[in-house]
């Protein structure tokens, strides 16, 4: 075999092993794109839609937990907390809006059922500390 040949089957060995071989292993991290939420500029809005027509401090409801800003949302109701920071499925503000909460009944009751996108966005941010701004 000459020179040639062997430096064309190298080539092709390589290529082979680049599309066939698997990926090289990236630390992932619980939130891929990385990007940073906050109440204010990415969860209020989905309150807003969602959630004031009940919890809104102009209405009574029997769970008390109003949602009208976020010092009153972090305040709770008499359920207790609804968020624990870092911890989305201990936080019932996450948790309720999933099929057969732990207590209650899904959330929204009665009304438009939020997005799976809205939902996963209320849990990644209190994955990543529920912070305000």
């Amino acid at each position: 075999m000459n020179f040639w040949n062997k430096v064309v089957l190298l080539i092709a060995g390589c290529i082979l092993f680049l599309e066939f071989a698997p990926p090289i292993a990236q630390e992932k991290s619980s939130n891929d794109n990385h990007k940073s939420y906050t109440y204010e500029k990415d969860i209020a809005p989905i309150v807003k839609t969602y959630c004031l027509s009940c919890h809104g401090s102009d209405n009574e409801n029997p769970s008390e937990l109003y949602m009208d800003d976020y010092a009153t949302l972090m305040k709770g109701g008499k359920h207790g907390i609804p968020v624990v920071s870092g911890k989305p499925e201990e936080s019932s503000l996450y948790f309720k809006l999933r099929p057969d909460p732990s207590f209650g009944r899904q959330m929204p009751r009665g009304r438009k059922k939020i997005t799976p996108e809205s939902a996963q966005l209320i849990h990644d941010w209190i994955e990543q500390g529920a912070k305000e701004k």
